[in-house]
């Protein structure tokens, strides 16, 4: 596993497309209760103003039963 801290983030390399990494994480993000809440294609919104980028999509997933109290206490919080 090709794993490096980066500002708080570590990074893993899928062997897979990032399309498909994304889905096989939507799946198991689904399967132990998770919420996706929305996934960001960076690169596809480049293409669309003539810009060229490595394909980058973000996705955001969480548990709004454990996440939702941390907010509430601390709005600013990121967990």
């Amino acid at each position: 596993m090709d794993a490096m801290p980066v500002n708080g983030m570590v990074h893993i390399r899928s062997h897979h497309s990032v399309q498909e990494t994304l889905q096989r994480l939507e799946s198991i993000f689904s399967t132990h209760g998770l919420t996706i809440f929305c996934r960001i294609d960076h690169s596809g919104e480049a293409e669309k103003v003539g810009l060229k980028m490595p394909p980058t999509q973000v996705l955001i997933f969480g548990s709004p039963k454990a996440g939702k109290p941390l907010m509430v206490r601390s709005p600013l919080i990121c967990p």
